[in-house]
């Protein structure tokens, strides 16, 4: 008697996945860079569980503006204790 492993040909999850991806993929967005569609996809799946709410004005107030500016400056003004390998530093990361 010959015992049969019953495989499951696609499930569901993976259908869901790849009909989402079909919505976004369009003939007309076909250039979209697979990072881009990946972050896509994720951000559609994080909205559509109802985990994320997208706030486009959060940190825009007054002092959220002042803070991100005042520790930005802090960074800015400091002196690096060895100056000659901060510069080699540098001049590395524009080779790059």
């Amino acid at each position: 008697m010959l015992d049969y492993l019953a495989i499951q040909g696609s499930s569901v999850p993976c259908e869901r996945v790849f009909s989402s991806a079909k919505i976004t993929m369009t003939d007309r967005r076909n250039r979209i860079h697979e990072h881009l569609m990946e972050m896509l996809q994720m951000l559609k799946f994080s909205l559509k569980s109802g985990n994320t709410t997208l706030d486009f004005s959060a940190g825009t107030s007054r002092e959220d503006v002042l803070a991100y500016l005042e520790t930005e400056l802090e960074g800015l003004n400091t002196v690096p204790e060895d100056i000659n390998s901060y510069i080699q530093t540098l001049l590395a990361n524009t080779r790059s």
